[in-house]
Parts: structure tokens; C-alpha cells; sequence
């Protein structure tokens, strides 16, 4: 169930995304129309593309708001939604901890979540290897991985 609330939270994040490109759109138009002489015609289509940029950035606030709702609830009830799901664990292979990978190897493993990073992982105490991981899953919108990572390392 969580990953459908994710999915619901990602397509509302597309559509602010398209939302602000109309906004953008119809500024420049604004912008052009304020190059006109003055007319009666001229104000209302002002008035109709102010009217329209508002429509749009209410109808944001409302998406981001139902977004902020979600992750919250989410969040909140973290437990239950892994209580009732089914999980299948990838256990850490000990052959990962023995073997020749490189670093980008057990960064992949470890965003794949095929090494679990705790503090028998080989660069737990690798600053830098802790800050890609990191921005990675910020980059992928994975917030609550971020959050489980920063409580280990705390």
C-alpha cells in the first residue's frame, strides 16, 4: 500500500510540475499582452490570464498540500503498512563483504538494498560514501530511506 500512496504522491509532483510550466507560459504571454496598447480587450485578456495563473497556483497549493497529508500519514503509520505487507528481505551475502567490488559496486549493492548498510558495511564510516548514498536517495525521492540512514549513522 505504500508504494501506491508513493505513486499517487509522484503523479501529483508531475502535475505541479506541469501546472508551474503553464504558469511560466502564461506569464510571458502576460508580458506580451502588457506590450499592447490599452483596450477594453487588453484588460480582460489580463484579467482572464491572471485569473487562470491563480486557478493554477490554488489547484498547487491543494496538490502539494494532499502531497505533505500523504507522506505525513505515511510517516505516521509506517508500522502498520509493514505489518501488513509482505516483505521480502534481501539478506546481506557475506561473499559481498569478502570480495574484490569497488566502491561503485557496493554503492549500487547498497542502493539496490542487496548490503544492508549498518555498521558492518565496509564504508560505514566512509563520509563520502554515506554522502552519495544519501544524495542519490534524495535525488530519487526516497525520504524515508534518507531518514532510516541518518538514524544509523546517528
Amino acid at each position: 500500500m505504500k508504494e501506491q500512496f508513493q505513486q499517487v504522491v509522484d503523479m501529483m509532483r508531475k502535475h505541479v510540475l506541469k501546472n508551474l510550466e503553464l504558469i511560466k507560459s502564461n506569464e510571458s504571454h502576460i508580458l506580451e499582452v502588457l506590450t499592447m496598447q490599452q483596450t477594453p480587450e487588453r484588460n480582460n485578456e489580463l484579467n482572464s490570464c491572471y485569473k487562470y495563473s491563480k486557478v493554477l497556483l490554488t489547484e498547487n497549493n491543494d496538490y502539494i498540500n494532499l502531497q505533505v497529508s500523504i507522506m505525513n500519514f505515511v510517516n505516521k503509520y509506517q508500522k502498520n503498512f509493514e505489518a501488513q505487507a509482505v516483505v521480502e528481505v534481501n539478506q546481506p551475502s557475506s561473499s559481498h563483504y569478502n570480495s574484490n567490488l569497488s566502491r561503485e559496486d557496493f554503492l549500487q549493492l547498497t542502493i539496490d538494498n542487496d548490503v544492508v548498510f549498518d555498521q558492518s558495511h565496509p564504508y560505514f564510516n566512509d563520509n563520502d560514501f554515506f554522502k552519495e548514498l544519501l544524495e542519490y536517495l534524495e535525488r530519487s525521492e526516497k525520504y524515508e530511506m534518507c531518514a532510516e540512514l541518518l538514524k544509523i549513522k546517528n
